[in-house]
């Protein structure tokens, strides 16, 4: 019996492995931290907002990155072709929160406080932008067809729902999106 995943697909979503862990790691690992950093100082943007409020964390960034990072460093150990160097992983780590972040940052401008639901951004932020700096500096995988963007698209979104809801039944999130 198959999945009735394309191989590629399969590969695609091996591959975001070090995107999905580093998105989701902050929100577990900030529970153990005494105190929490902002990123943006509490600083305030142009519009008088909070560039990105309090969710976004020293601590948050690091264990995402440090996380993704792991995880890619695992998949890489088992399928040393998947990635083209050994940076790969590590860029779609960082790209990942960055994408977070910039996500977070046009929230805000939408005057949106930190929980409420940006449908498409909350979901895709990292993915687009992970995506974006590994492509940038490595070019696409060949993996990388439309039809196979696509559906990592769908999954993820999928995925961040399901995980979310999850983290809201654990307590870990105040609201299930």
């Amino acid at each position: 019996m198959t999945s009735g995943l394309s191989p590629d697909l399969l590969e695609a979503l091996a591959y975001m492995l070090p995107a999905y862990v580093a998105n989701g790691t902050p929100v577990v690992a900030v529970r153990f931290f005494r105190s929490l950093h902002p990123l943006d100082l509490g600083r305030r943007a142009w519009d008088g907002r909070r560039l990105l409020g309090d969710g976004k964390t020293a601590e948050g960034f690091a264990s995402g990155s440090a996380m993704g990072f792991l995880a890619g460093t695992l998949v890489l150990l088992a399928d040393p072709l998947l990635y083209r160097a050994w940076a790969e992983p590590l860029l779609l780590a960082l790209g990942a929160l960055l994408g977070d972040l910039l996500g977070a940052f046009i929230k805000r401008r939408l005057g949106l406080q930190r929980g409420q639901p940006a449908p498409g951004l909350d979901q895709l932020d990292f993915l687009a932008v992970g995506l974006l700096l590994t492509f940038l500096l490595y070019g696409p995988p060949s993996w990388a067809t439309s039809w196979v963007l696509l559906g990592l698209a769908v999954i993820t979104v999928g995925l961040h729902l399901l995980t979310n809801a999850a983290a809201h039944a654990m307590r870990l999130k105040e609201r299930p999106y």
